[in-house]
């Protein structure tokens, strides 16, 4: 299961490797060190691995371990593309703030009046009549969207996952999203950070209307790159309708399907007691559709190109200073990504969440940019390290990892700890050969534990108690009291409690609660 590919790659080729003169700063930290950490981490969880740091047009460092199509047995390219979700988001933001720098849209402006027009004769429908008559909605505006300040609900990440595990040909458009939407407001426009994807799909049609395009599927989202620039991206792409499949350089993506909240074809029913065996169905994802949410999930790109856009993103290739600085600011999410900073489509990628993390006292791994995931693999790693000046992405060919014989493991996989356990010896090599080695290493003996959580509120644990505290025992009951209760989410806003601070007291359970020494059938659904 160890790649051969082993490259420096030039993000003007695709699919292949091809040496080139990396400024090694001392020859001893090279591309070797990061191939190693990749492959043993490959190797323990069962994935595959790709990660990549630009630091300009011929001096990208890249490296992958593992299977683009594990029932074929291709091993991985570097010029793989991976499909993450909301890495999206800036490439989105950045075509917005383009044509604000041509003077075609006002971001401030209410985003209604680029949107409508295209709902109008693509849906028969208005922004108003979708809201019911609320005339909220009239207030939000593109930065409202591009900063997850519009006020707006997320979609149904549990009816979305549903439709892609056992209607996967089914392309879910825009339309479809906003129609589903709740059309409640979470806090009026601009008044609060709360993550909701959805505010994308507005964003995507009002570039629709700002390209004068006569049908949505017709956005070119690769347009953000000028033609000079454009040979630099071709290992990325934007799907539209169709599966994954459709193009042969997207890497098979794969999931560990088994849990709750519905009996079908993958979901088995109920999560098995300790001296029963746990059934899990691993699905590979390529055939189904690709779409992935349009403009707010739908790219499908290499480590090595992902990171180059960050690069050229911080180096003023994409976008001028003033519109960089706009993306840059920050300002605190108040749930969801709680307590997390937001930008116009920017936040910490690493350490995710903003908290310290454990192994790198130091910060030196600080990356700004934005993460994603999809059902089938995850990037969340994917940014700009300011204090090293290299664009860094690691992305994944599966959702958790999938060696069914870690069931000590299984219970936090839906917390992503495969991945966290992977990005630290992946970045301490990445930082010992951009420093040569001159910076100290990070500790990783406490990983694959090493997640990066927030330090304990005393306010927070006493607001919970007080509030919530009858139903610690009903999972369910007590996330409502906490998250869906407006008058005592208010409260424990107040009281600093971040989402992870709930769902601890709350006992919210893992995707995955496996206990250890729990025997786990794995069933390769390919």
């Amino acid at each position: 299961m160890r790649a051969q590919v082993v490259c420096l790659a030039l993000v003007v080729l695709v699919n292949t490797c091809k040496t080139i003169a990396f400024q090694y700063k001392n020859p001893k930290y090279n591309i070797t060190m990061l191939q190693e950490a990749i492959d043993k981490k490959a190797l323990e969880w069962n994935t595959t691995l790709s990660v990549a740091i630009s630091m300009g047009p011929g001096s990208v460092l890249a490296a992958c371990s593992g299977y683009s199509d594990r029932k074929g047995k291709v091993k991985c390219s570097v010029g793989d593309k991976y499909p993450v979700g909301s890495v999206t988001k800036p490439y989105t933001a950045v075509a917005i703030m383009q044509f604000k720098e041509l003077g075609m849209i006002d971001i401030d402006a209410p985003i209604y009046t680029y949107v409508d027009p295209v709902l109008k004769r693509l849906n028969d429908t208005t922004m108003l009549e979708l809201w019911k008559g609320d005339k909220t909605c009239l207030n939000i505006t593109a930065r409202h969207l591009m900063g997850m300040r519009g006020g707006l609900h997320d979609y149904n990440d549990t009816w979305y996952e549903y439709e892609t595990l056992e209607n996967p040909t089914f392309d879910i458009s825009p339309f479809e999203l906003l129609h589903r939407l709740n059309k409640t407001f979470v806090c009026p426009p601009g008044e609060c950070g709360e993550y909701a994807s959805t505010g994308f799909e507005l964003l995507g049609l009002a570039l629709v209307y700002l390209f004068n395009l006569k049908n949505w599927e017709d956005l070119d989202q690769m347009s953000i790159f000028p033609p000079h620039l454009r040979p630099e991206f071709n290992q990325t792409s934007f799907p539209g309708k169709g599966p994954c499949s459709k193009d042969p350089s997207i890497i098979h993506q794969y999931v560990m399907s088994n849990p709750p909240p519905w009996d079908s074809k993958h979901h088995k029913g109920p999560v098995p007691n300790l001296n029963e065996t746990l059934n899990i169905t691993i699905v590979d994802l390529d055939y189904g559709s690709c779409l992935n949410g349009w403009t707010c999930g739908n790219i499908a790109a290499s480590a090595s190109d992902i990171a180059h856009f960050h690069w050229s993103l911080h180096e003023g290739l994409l976008v001028n200073s003033e519109s960089l600085a706009e993306m840059m600011t920050m300002v605190p999410m108040r749930y969801g990504w709680s307590p997390q900073l937001y930008g116009l489509a920017t936040m910490n990628s690493w350490p995710f969440d903003g908290y310290a993390w454990a192994p790198d006292p130091h910060n030196l791994t600080f990356t700004v940019g934005h993460g994603g995931a999809d059902y089938g693999s995850i990037g969340l790693l994917s940014g700009f390290n300011p204090r090293y000046q290299f664009g860094i992405s690691l992305v994944t060919g599966s959702s958790e990892g999938m060696n069914c014989s870690m069931t000590s493991n299984l219970s936090a996989y839906g917390e992503y700890l495969f991945y966290v356990d992977t990005i630290c010896p992946v970045y301490d090599a990445i930082l010992q050969i951009v420093t040569g080695g001159t910076v100290a290493r990070l500790n990783c003996s406490t990983c694959p534990a090493c997640y990066p959580y927030p330090p304990p509120v005393p306010e927070c644990e006493v607001a919970l108690k007080a509030l919530c505290g009858s139903f610690d025992n009903n999972e369910e009951a007590c996330l409502h009291c906490a998250i869906h209760n407006a008058t005592n989410r208010a409260k424990l806003l107040a009281a600093h409690c971040s989402s992870r601070e709930v769902d601890s007291f709350c006992g919210y359970k893992p995707k995955y609660p496996v206990k250890s020494g729990q025997n786990v059938s794995c069933t390769w659904d390919l």
